[in-house]
């Protein structure tokens, strides 16, 4: 992956923040574009931040945003955004948004984003169903490649606490316990395992859509 550029948004997230750490530790760009509300205070040269105090004006932003390799792990809860509308704004439309510019980009190679498990546009599910609408729009964008990525219940040291998630890898752990593989965990996928499937399948630079289940994507990492 020399002399290649690579652009993120949602770097702050789990996912991201794991993307920015293997992709400086790895050496697998030469140039890394971070688009963020706020400055990471990255001390690296291969880090350009691109700050966007307001999403809903990412388009201004897109003359910055030159780069081979595009990945999405924006992300919230409806509990932080505060409404459905303004979930759906982070989770469906800036990602769109993000793709349609790594589309008009000259050296444009892939689009490489993080969804989840039961995304389904028909789902009665709000948050699946949010999901579903958002891989069914980069779909309709006729990419040249398009990677999307479904983890199940994320793994990591989140800034917020949510007591249901503790809940569940709670469970997770247990279960996983008494499993022979630890790479066949039962609901639950850690952040880094996203973030290394992600940079592998990015490496290959195939063309074409393909979706990744949690068990694909834990063989991906360990591959």
């Amino acid at each position: 992956m020399s002399k290649k550029t690579a652009a993120i948004i949602g770097a702050t997230g789990l996912v991201g923040r794991q993307l920015v750490r293997l992709m400086l530790k790895e050496n697998l760009y030469d140039s890394i574009k971070i688009v963020t509300r706020r400055s990471l205070e990255l001390s690296d040269s291969r880090i350009q931040e691109i700050i966007v105090e307001d999403f809903d004006c990412l388009i201004n932003s897109s003359g910055q945003l030159d780069a081979n390799d595009f990945y999405c792990a924006l992300g919230t809860t409806k509990k932080k955004a505060g409404s459905k509308k303004a979930f759906l704004k982070v989770d469906v439309d800036y990602p769109i948004a993000f793709a349609e510019i790594a589309k008009e980009q000259s050296g444009f190679n892939q689009f490489l984003v993080v969804s989840a498990v039961g995304a389904n546009s028909s789902s009665p599910l709000f948050y699946n169903r949010a999901k579903g609408q958002l891989e069914e729009s980069l779909q309709a964008l006729e990419l040249r490649a398009l990677k999307i990525f479904q983890p199940s219940l994320l793994l990591g040291d989140r800034q917020e606490t949510r007591a249901f998630e503790e809940v569940a890898k709670a469970i997770s752990a247990i279960a996983s316990f008494f499993l022979i593989d630890s790479k066949k965990r039962i609901g639950a996928i850690r952040d880094v395992e996203v973030a290394k499937s992600m940079l592998k399948v990015a490496e290959k630079n195939a063309e074409g859509f393909k979706r990744f289940k949690p068990n694909q994507m834990i063989d991906i990492a360990y591959s």
